[in-house]
């Protein structure tokens, strides 16, 4: 075997590198000796010099002369977008947030609530933008341009992690600043986001910029084309000190700050924070413009980026805009907009632009509707009050005034009189819901339509009512993916100038080299422009999923799953490992086919020592042979076999023609090419020549193990255990049988057992009947004789009461013939009429 070994050729040879010496600068010095400075550190020099603060090495003169022309242009500026400032400011207001939502009712007790369009469209938006732009992992991923190679890949992934961990846990306030700009995009139409290298922290520093804090000139139709961009800052003294430390801004004295004069918009929001401007500026606060601008310093007209003290006009910094080998002096992008709906000018429109009247409407329409129902609840009235003057009232809803009333007003529903009001109108409800959905239709940010359709109908169809329900957030969406993409740039940038081995480094054990910056940009955000929310993503994966179900041989069905884990946000380790990616030792390999494990080739392993630690394994009388052990390991060893053998051909027979072609003995032709490989594979042919034997025996083998065993002669068996199986049936028949008399006989028990029972039931009902029929005779009998008794003795009574009677009367009618007599004989004897009359007895009258 040693000798068919060495009848391989040498397919790799040495190979002899050749190592570049970098072009160097030497500079003297006074000692006689010599600096050298290597092409890098000479490419960082020239660098530093060339983004350096230039503003006292540029004529004085023309510098003056640019600043006041440029701080007059800034006043114009600024002017020209007045009333857009008032329109942001508007729609802030508009949100109630700040208690100032302009409209509504005076009176007392009248609503300020605030119809929350506005707002909510804001909220929603946000969440979205954050949710597809800045995912917990990262907002970077890969794409490489052009061809792919190993390199390559391994460089990108070194940038994606190490973008990644600079936006989330370097840069902390990334998604701060991020967050804040996406709750103010849809108000102003366009925010901002600026980025600089900060050398204090030594690192890239984001900052959101409000529209009302950027001017741009009136006859500019493009942010980028711009001929003069203006940013607005409001810096501490405290902070600009520190800029002057750091060499950022040149040191002068500007003395005592002016006034500041903060946007309308500012002071809205100022209102919406709860922040309240102090008279005294105690931290020193300034304003001052850094503009973005072409000027001419002698180096022709460039792009220069000057900072001007609003309060004295004095230069502060003055740096060059483009790179130094940049001999167009392309302007360079620090500052990237981030706009909403792109208009005919410069700036974007936003959401108080396209349904700011109909917010307002739906406010006033809400508002409306609550004072009327809150006038029905409170009395109003007028009340009149004593006087002989009458007088005007001026009313109130809610209020009770007292008026002066006449002196003969005597009624009280003449004093005071309820105002009647209208109350709340069906048709003004009905008009608020008209304008909500008018101004929810403009921008629908919203799936509520998708819950009134079928569940059951073709994913199809739901993408497509996803995509035209979201029409106009999908175009939102894709220019913020190329804001994004833009932001990306950016940083790549400040990482390929500023980036050292140094802060690397100290940011722990990062992969990243600083040359991988160099070069092209091969990395972008991680959002989809095409996707634009996790309904449409979750949509378009069962999609995939029904067609590879239907058509599996056209589909890679582990790429599938791992679009559906990714979506769930599950991480992809609940996936087992991808079959052929570990590069496994020939030991591992053997172990895992013997325990029924699938095992992989990969090009790159070394193949004959593969070959012969198998081979020496599989004729093995202890391992390969063990028949417990080649039960699962021969049928799978053949196969991987059979690839190491492929794939040693494959290599062996390309790195022959490759090496060859790079000596120059072998032209691109086909027919020389055959040639090499033919030899090729009649050497391998004699290296391998003892393999087919090896492996027809282990073939041979594996079909021995692969049939199925006879199964011996048991039709005895079967037929003791079928007569064993019916006396079984009989036995258990009878014992049915039986149990099923003794079930009858109990019925029978049961049944006359009831039937008794029935009988003794009806005697007892029977006689409880008669005994019932007595003592109601009995009852009926008493009752007839308690009767008789009570009429004797009402007839007794009525009786005694009549003889009563008729005795008193004769008593008092005995009584009144006696009086009338006397009274009869007293006239007789004193000759007068007696004025006395008698009862009504005998001759009651004289």
């Amino acid at each position: 075997m040693d000798e068919e070994e060495q009848q391989q050729p040498e397919i790799i040879q040495e190979e002899i590198v050749e190592i570049e010496i970098e072009p160097a600068e030497v500079e003297d010095t006074e000692d006689g000796g010599a600096i050298v400075r290597l092409e890098d550190e000479m490419d960082a020099v020239v660098q530093t010099e060339h983004f350096a603060n230039i503003i006292d090495t540029v004529d004085q003169r023309s510098l003056d002369a640019a600043i006041d022309d440029l701080l007059d242009k800034i006043s114009r500026d600024k002017d020209a977008r007045k009333k857009r400032d008032e329109v942001y400011e508007e729609g802030l207001r508009r949100t109630g947030l700040g208690d100032d939502a302009p409209g509504g009712a005076q009176f007392t007790g009248a609503s300020k609530v605030v119809h929350p369009m506005l707002i909510e469209s804001c909220v929603d938006f946000s969440a979205r933008m954050m949710k597809e732009m800045m995912p917990p992992n990262g907002p970077v991923r890969s794409k490489i341009i052009g061809s792919v190679d190993a390199e390559k890949e391994a460089k990108v992934r070194r940038k994606v992690d190490y973008m990644n961990w600079q936006l989330t846990e370097q840069i902390s306030e990334f998604r701060g600043e991020l967050e804040q700009l996406s709750t103010q995009l849809p108000l102003g139409g366009s925010q901002y986001l600026k980025w600089v290298w900060d050398k204090r922290r030594q690192r890239p520093v984001p900052e959101f910029i409000p529209v009302d804090d950027v001017y741009l000139p009136f006859a500019a139709t493009n942010f980028y084309s711009a001929e003069r961009k203006t940013h607005v800052q409001y810096i501490t003294k405290f902070e600009y000190n520190r800029r002057v430390e750091s060499g950022m801004y040149r040191d002068v004295d500007l003395g005592s700050p002016g006034e500041i004069n903060f946007s309308k918009a500012s002071i809205a929001n100022d209102k919406i924070e709860g922040r309240e401007e102090m008279n005294y500026n105690e931290d020193g606060l300034r304003t001052i413009f850094e503009v973005y601008t072409y000027l001419d310093f002698d180096e022709g007209m460039a792009p220069y980026i000057l900072t001007i003290d609003k309060t004295t006009g004095k230069g502060l910094a003055l740096y060059r805009n483009w790179e130094p080998d940049d001999e167009l002096k392309t302007e360079i992008d620090s500052i990237v907009e981030f706009p909403f709906i792109p208009w005919r000018g410069a700036y974007a429109i936003g959401l108080t632009h396209m349904i700011g009247g109909l917010s307002g409407a739906a406010t006033g329409a809400l508002r409306a509707l609550l004072d009327s129902a809150h006038i029905q609840n409170v009395p109003t009235m007028l009340k009149l009050k004593g006087g002989p003057n009458g007088q005007t009232i001026n009313m109130m809803p809610t209020e009770v005034v007292e008026i002066e009333g006449g002196v003969n007003v005597d009624d009280v529903r003449k004093i005071a009189m309820p105002i009647p009001f209208n109350q709340p109108s069906p048709v003004l409800f009905q008009l608020l819901g008209f304008l909500v959905d008018a101004g929810r239709g403009v921008v629908q940010t919203t799936f509520e339509k998708l819950s009134d359709q079928n569940p059951n109908q073709p994913v199809g169809t739901t993408i497509a009512l996803i995509e035209q329900g979201m029409v106009v957030f999908s175009s939102i969406h894709a220019r913020l993916h190329n804001a994004m993409a833009k932001t990306l740039k950016i940083l790549h940038r400040l990482n390929s100038a500023y980036l050292t081995e140094d802060l690397i480094a100290k940011s722990g054990d990062m992969e990243v080299k600083p040359s991988d910056f160099d070069g092209p940009m091969d990395v972008i955000p991680v959002s989809d422009p095409n996707i634009f929310s996790e309904t449409q993503r979750f949509a378009q994966i069962q999609a995939l999923m029904q067609r590879s179900a239907q058509v599996p041989q056209m589909y890679n069905v582990r790429r599938i799953e791992e679009m559906f884990v990714n979506a769930l946000k599950v991480p992809e380790d609940v996936l087992l490992p991808k079959p052929g990616e570990e590069d496994r030792d020939p030991v591992s390999e053997n172990v895992a086919a013997s325990m029924g494990q699938p095992v992989y080739v990969l090009p790159r392993q070394d193949h004959i020592a593969h070959l012969r630690i198998h081979l020496a394994f599989l004729q093995s009388p202890v391992f390969g042979q063990n028949p417990v052990i080649a039960q699962n390991y021969i049928p799978i060893i053949i196969g991987h076999l059979r690839d190491h053998l492929l794939n040693y051909y494959m290599t062996q027979a390309q790195q022959s023609v490759m090496m060859m072609q790079e000596e120059g003995t072998l032209q691109e032709e086909a027919e020389q090419q055959a040639s090499v490989i033919a030899q090729v594979q009649k050497l391998i042919e004699q290296q391998l020549d003892f393999m087919p034997q090896i492996m027809g025996q282990a073939k041979q083998m594996a079909d021995q193990l692969m049939q199925p065993q006879q199964p011996p002669d048991s039709s005895m068996a079967v037929a003791q255990l079928r007569a064993q199986v019916d006396q079984m049936a009989l036995q258990m028949r009878a014992q049915t049988d039986q149990a099923r008399l003794q079930l009858e006989q109990q019925k029978v028990q049961l049944r006359a057992q009831t039937d008794e029972n029935r009988m003794q039931l009806e005697a007892a009902r029977v006689q409880t009947d008669q005994a019932k029929i007595s003592q109601k005779a009995a009852v009926d009998s008493a009752k007839l004789q308690q009767d008789a008794n009570i009429a004797e003795m009402r007839e007794e009574n009525a009786n005694a009461r009549n003889t009563e009677s008729n005795e008193a009367r004769i008593f008092m009618n005995t009584s009144d013939n006696e009086t009338a007599k006397q009274l009869a004989a007293a006239e007789i004897a004193s000759g007068e009429k007696v004025s006395v009359s008698t009862g009504t007895g005998i001759n009651p009258q004289p």
